[in-house]
């Protein structure tokens, strides 16, 4: 074959080639259909951090609500509340209760004269309440250890002399509760050093009061 016309096959060949090639799509890839891309141009968020991202946005846009006075209030997440006091306002003081003692009056000073029996009290009982000697209590109104003078005997009260021994037989104060058929002067005597009267004062109850099963006395 001729060569020159062997050159102009090879130059029309080439320049069809070249024809092609330029009128291809170029979002096909060469020998076959388009390859789709898992690729996106730009970021896209997932739901979750969508919801991150507007809760953040939410905290941030609370945290920084300007104030009347054009300041900045921090707000605190639930777990931690912040209590500030206002301007001027001094913080409240604590401290532990105070108790108050209650005054009890005392006994007449010295040792009376005379003492009138009241209900369930008997002589050797009123030897340890005055501090005196029993013996010279029963000397001194006719009477021996085997003598019970009635409720309302009225008894005289030695001015000397002391107790032979310790006068209170129960420890006290204390709280004591009322049997049935007590009176105030058997729960004095069962504590031995201990005045009537002191009882009814501690307790708020008016002298001569009869007491009450089950009642609870405080015992000064």
């Amino acid at each position: 074959m001729n060569k020159k016309l062997i050159g102009l096959i090879m130059i029309l060949l080439i320049a069809s080639l070249a024809i092609s090639a330029c009128e291809r799509p170029a979002t096909r890839a060469p020998g076959g259909a388009a390859t789709p891309t898992s690729e996106i141009p730009f970021p896209v968020a997932t739901q979750p951090q969508i919801m991150v991202d507007i809760l953040k946005g939410t905290q941030t846009a609370a945290a920084l609500t300007p104030q009347t006075g054009g300041g900045i209030v921090a707000t605190s997440t639930p777990s931690f509340a912040f209590s500030t006091p206002a301007a001027g306002t001094p913080a409240a003081a604590t401290s532990a209760p105070v108790v108050e003692s209650t005054p009890y009056p005392a006994s007449t000073p010295g040792k009376p004269a005379s003492y009138t029996l009241l209900h369930g009290e008997f002589p050797y009982c009123i030897a340890r309440r005055f501090n005196v000697n029993p013996v010279d209590l029963l000397s001194m109104n006719g009477l021996n250890m085997d003598s019970f003078p009635v409720t309302g005997a009225t008894l005289n009260i030695p001015t000397s002399g002391s107790f032979p021994g310790e006068r209170a037989l129960k420890a006290h104060p204390t709280t004591y509760t009322v049997k049935t058929g007590e009176t105030i002067g058997m729960v004095a005597c069962y504590f031995g050093d201990v005045d009537p009267n002191i009882i009814y004062s501690a307790n708020g109850i008016a002298a001569g009061t009869a007491l009450t099963a089950g009642q609870v006395l405080q015992i000064p």
